[in-house]
């Protein structure tokens, strides 16, 4: 890929040769390092590609071997440009639109909410744009650590939040809090630690100094494996600590306490064959209503699909498009059977199965009762599992630095 772009800025030539000794040619050029690629018999002779440079170094090649040859077409960017250099115009619009694309390269253009099944994606966007924190924040604004604790605080059942700035993207993830945190990789000096309270069924270490063993009972916060490594001497007494990055494989044995719950009683929404639809564009955060229509419907549902122009996957640009549906409904009162309740309850700890699953948790067994009582459906109990149920924690540089004293007054240096 890397020699195609340069060869495409450097420029180079599609060439036709002919005559009775091109296998001779191809030798020679090989000897002398000429790189020489694509090459194809057409008919009687043969065509390759080369680059300018290369080309130049070929008229001994051609005299030695008396082949004839003939520039086909002329590829890359010295030859664009030569065929466009009167068209001002186009160059300084080319200059503008780069300038135009770094500009909005500082700026974020889509945030993305993934994970999380509780809070949709449309509540956190709003909860952070009530924070000043929406698609058109300038990138140096963005600081994911206060966006990490702002939404940890305002919602008490997300346990793990990840914030990442990709392009023109800003990303958030989120972990709710009866799920389990995804593993982060750790890029400096750190310690294993628990997430939850755990026995440990297996660890192997690799590197870091392991701080529990097999059937140990492991609080939340304690740390599993520590990344200071201790050299010692012969007495052993410690010559030196050595931060690294604690790695192991750990399984440990927890449980997960589930509990939910519906009424059997329930509304039913009819859609009828009534709806109309409505089409807008965004520009910079400013919205443009192309088609607005009108409607009298008592109760309907507005369903929005919205999509962002994007260069790359992770180069979004601030133009959005999208078409409004306006869907009219009626109410009808419904009410589950009890066979109807269990397979729906059943089918949603079955989802939540899926998610452990996952996100590596692996389901030992579980004691989940369904019972129906005054027309509510109640699934409760506790899931046994095994999972990793770690996290990475920095090393402070008190945990592994040693004072050194003086060793003729005791004083520290």
């Amino acid at each position: 890929m890397l020699n195609k772009l340069k060869n495409w800025f450097l420029g180079y030539l599609t060439v036709h040769i002919s005559g009775t000794s091109p296998e001779r040619f191809i030798n020679l050029c090989g000897n002398r390092r000429i790189y020489i690629w694509n090459i194809v018999k057409d008919k009687e002779k043969y065509k390759f590609n080369i680059s300018v440079k290369n080309y130049k170094k070929l008229k001994p090649i051609f005299r030695k071997t008396r082949l004839l040859p003939k520039i086909d077409k002329k590829h890359g960017l010295p030859f664009f440009l030569y065929i466009n250099r009167k068209r001002k115009g186009f160059f300084i619009g080319i200059i503008m639109c780069m300038i135009l694309v770094y500009i909005m390269s500082l700026y974020i253009w889509d945030i993305s909410i993934q994970g999380g099944s509780k809070y949709t994606p449309e509540a956190l966007l709003k909860f952070l744009a009530k924070n000043e924190i929406k698609a058109g924040i300038k990138k140096k604004h963005i600081d994911g650590n206060k966006i990490e604790e702002g939404i940890r605080l305002a919602y008490k059942d997300i346990g793990w939040v990840s914030v990442e700035v990709k392009g023109t993207r800003l990303i958030i993830k989120i972990t709710e809090t009866n799920m389990p945190a995804p593993i982060e990789e750790a890029t400096a000096p750190s310690h294993m630690v628990a997430t939850k309270d755990v026995v440990i069924k297996e660890i192997i270490t690799r590197t870091g100094t392991p701080m529990v063993k097999p059937g140990d009972v492991v609080k939340k916060g304690d740390i599993m494996v520590s990344g200071i490594l201790e050299v010692k001497d012969d007495f052993d007494g410690i010559l030196e600590r050595k931060p690294v990055i604690a790695s192991a494989d750990i399984v440990a044995s927890s449980y997960y306490d589930y509990y939910d719950s519906f009424p059997l009683n329930h509304t039913v929404r009819i859609y009828t064959d009534r709806n109309k639809n409505g089409y807008y564009i965004t520009l910079l955060g400013r919205k443009l209503i192309l088609y607005n229509p009108r409607y009298s419907y008592t109760m309907y549902d507005i369903i929005v699909n919205e999509k962002t122009m994007h260069i790359t996957d992770s180069f979004y640009l601030p133009f959005q498009y999208g078409r409004v549906n306006i869907r009219e409904y009626i109410e009808q009162k419904d009410k589950y059977t009890e066979d109807q309740a269990r397979e729906i309850a059943k089918d949603r700890v079955k989802r939540y199965f899926d998610s452990l699953s996952e996100n590596g948790v692996n389901i030992l067994k579980n004691n989940i009762k369904i019972n129906i009582s005054n027309n509510i459906c109640i699934a409760q109990g506790r899931i046994y599992v095994e999972e990793p149920a770690w996290e990475y924690k920095l090393i402070d540089e008190s945990e592994w630095r040693i004072e050194q004293t003086d060793e003729y007054n005791g004083n520290d240096n």
